[in-house]
Order: structure tokens, then sequence, then C-alpha cells
């Protein structure tokens, strides 16, 4: 949900580094300094559109993201050249532009302590229970894992269909074992610049060290972990051999991070990724059962004038293979109904079970497409032992 708050926040450092950016080419002539300076710029107006709930701020906003990330692409190469040099030095100059130090890190990576746990999460008991024995018991119960010579955590990959809610169960993950969550989306990621996604991977880490205990989650980890063969794209591979590396560090010093990530394209994920040891546990995160739905239902209208007649139970029923997303959607439309007349000047009234009905009239369920890709996608990768679990759903849905 977009927050004004942080919004303004982002803003106020945006300006700030263009401010310093400009400061920085135009009197220092610190190109170097100025090209980095952009790119915070860049980075820190994304992320003030991310939180705006204007569309035209948040158009504005993109521009001036990309404005200041082509000034920053124009410097010139001088960091790069470094920074993918091998040397020992190019190690400290890539820390001085990705963030590997804690304050840096901390303005690339966003470091949330949330307060959101398990109780919020509506159904996917079996999913809660498969977290809690690979991450939540052992910081519960660190004696008996070092008794039995276990440690704690290890690389999780969920997966399923778009809408389902894998992000927001590893927030409450983070909040049933209370550390510090780190979530790196591909934007976060992706770089044109050489040598920078590596960078961006390494950062990442970085952070989550110097945070621990904490999760790292990584959104969308097929576009960043994708296979590495003869057409993918020499960055690409990069990109996955970095993640390689980093992950095997986790079982030495950075055995207080607990990886996470999240993918509705398991199938694209490189096996080397997936093998014990790294993302060693797939977990399947399916649409909400018939009594989860109904609790979506619930949680989604708790803030709106629902009427005492509206069946919950009836409208779970009516839901089947629809996503957390999709009902979130219904019951906002479902509110727009009423709004509306209210707008145009009839007496305002509560929600009704006919406005539900009005709204499943139009709006089918958004991943049964998914479905489809997923049984073609699994069958073409002859991977169909691996993604057993989903085969149930595909032959319900797809």
């Amino acid at each position: 949900m977009p927050d004004s708050r942080g919004a303004s926040r982002f803003l106020g450092e945006a300006k700030a580094y263009a401010t310093k950016a400009r400061e920085a080419e135009e009197q220092d002539k610190d190109f170097k300094r100025a090209r980095d300076l952009y790119l915070r710029a860049a980075q820190a107006f994304l992320e003030a559109s991310k939180a705006s709930s204007d569309p035209q701020e948040k158009k504005l906003r993109e521009d001036l993201a990309e404005t200041f990330l082509a000034k920053s692409q124009s410097m010139g190469p001088q960091p790069k050249s470094s920074g993918s040099s091998g040397s020992s030095s190019s190690g400290s100059s890539s820390s001085g532009q990705q963030g590997s130090s804690e304050d840096g890190a901390k303005e690339v990576i966003p470091i949330e302590r949330p307060t959101t746990n398990f109780n919020d999460v509506g159904g996917l008991d079996g999913v809660k229970e498969e977290i809690r024995k690979a991450i939540v018991y052992p910081f519960q119960h660190p004696e008996l894992y070092e008794m039995y010579g276990k440690k704690a955590g290890e690389g999780i990959l969920l997966y399923g269909p778009p809408g389902c809610g894998k992000t927001f169960i590893v927030r409450a993950a983070a909040g049933e074992i209370g550390i510090a969550f780190l979530t790196m989306a591909v934007s976060d990621v992706m770089s044109k610049w050489l040598g920078e996604s590596e960078q961006n991977v390494r950062a990442a880490f970085d952070a989550a060290s110097k945070n621990a205990p904490a999760i790292l989650f990584f959104d969308e980890i097929d576009a960043v972990g994708g296979r590495r063969d003869e057409d993918q794209q020499s960055a690409g591979k990069r990109i996955v051999n970095e993640m390689l590396v980093q992950m095997d560090g986790v079982q030495g010093p950075r055995d207080k991070v607990l990886i996470m990530a999240g993918t509705n394209a398991p199938w694209d994920v490189d096996p080397a990724l997936r093998r014990p040891g790294r993302f060693s546990k797939l977990i399947l995160v399916p649409p909400p059962d018939q009594e989860s739905r109904k609790q979506i239902f619930k949680i989604q209208t708790k803030k709106k004038p629902i009427d005492t007649t509206v069946d919950f139970e009836d409208l779970a029923k009516r839901t089947d293979g629809y996503s957390s997303a999709d009902i979130s959607q219904i019951c906002n439309e479902a509110a727009d109904i009423p709004l509306s007349e209210a707008i145009a000047g009839k007496p305002p009234r509560k929600i009704l079970q006919q406005d539900f009905y009005e709204v499943l009239k139009k709006r089918q369920s958004s991943i049964t497409p998914w479905f489809r890709l997923a049984k073609a996608s699994i069958e073409k990768s002859g991977e169909k032992d691996i993604f057993q679990d989903l085969f149930a759903y595909i032959e319900k849905y797809a």
C-alpha cells in the first residue's frame, strides 16, 4: 500500500542526492562521486514513485528516475572499470557505489522489522509448518539443533501462481521469529552496467549479514537466477554465478542469514541454485482453500461497511481457484458499486451480497492461464517429479 510519509522521505533523499551530484559534477569535477550520487538519486526517485498513490506523481518521479539514471550512465565507466578488474581494490570501489557499507546498503536495500506473523496469514497451514521446521524452530530451540548437529535455516524456494501470498508469508516468517527482513526485486538487482548486477547481489548478502539474524528474500528469482545455458546472455550467467558463490557462503560466515526466494516459474530457476545447500527446499504456495478464502474475504472487508447479511461462506465457495489478490480486488470492486451510487446522489448504503455477485459475473480467476503455462513448461523441462505437488492443482484448474 502506498505510504505518503515514505514517499516524502524518498523524495527528500532523491532531491538531496541530486543536489550533491550536481555540486560534485559542476564544482568539484569529481565525476566518479557525481556518477554514484546520480545513481542514488535515480533509485530514491524510483522508490518515491512506488510509494506514491497519485498516478501523475508516480509517472513524474519515474521520469525523474530515468533522467538521473541516464545522467549517471553518461558520467563515464571509471567506477566500472575498477570494479570489474578482479583486483583487491575493486571490492572497496564497489562497496562505495552500491552500499555494501552499512549506511549505503540500507539506502539500496530496505531493511524491515515486520510486525506481522503467521497469525496474520489466512490458511496455508502446510506451508507455514514447512517454514517453521526450516527456519523458525531452529531459532526458537537452538540448543536442540546444536545437539543434533543441525544448522539454523536452509535455503527455501517458494513457488506457485501469482498473487497467492509468497512475499507476505516470508515477511510473516521474519515477524514470527522477530528478525530483520530484507527483500530484493529484480529491479533492485538488474543493471545495464558491467559488473553492477553482481555488486547488487553482493550488497544484498552483505547487508543481511550486518543485520543478522535476518531473512534475505529474492523476489522473481527466475529472472535473476535463470538457467545458465548457451542462449543466456553473459550478464545473466554472471549473476547466477554470483548467487552460487554467495549462497555457498551461507554455510560459513553467513550462517545466520536465511535465504528465501519466490518465483512464479520455478522450472526456469537454474538447477544449480536448487541443489542441497542452496535452495534445497521447494515449497508450493497454492491458491487458498475454501476456509482460507473465507478468512481473506473477512480480512479484506474488515474496514468496509459490510451488511450483516453478507455470506462469506457462500463467497468462498464461489471463488474456488481464485488467488488472494483476486479476492482482494473483488472486495474493492464490490465496494465501488455503492460508492458510485452515493457519488451519483443516492443515499449511502452498506455493501450487499448482490454487489459481490455483480463483480463475480465479470471477474474470472487470474491464475487459470498460469496453470496451463505451468503444465506445458514442466513437461518441457522434464522435471515433473520435482513439481509433483503442483500437478494435483494443474489437473483441477488447468
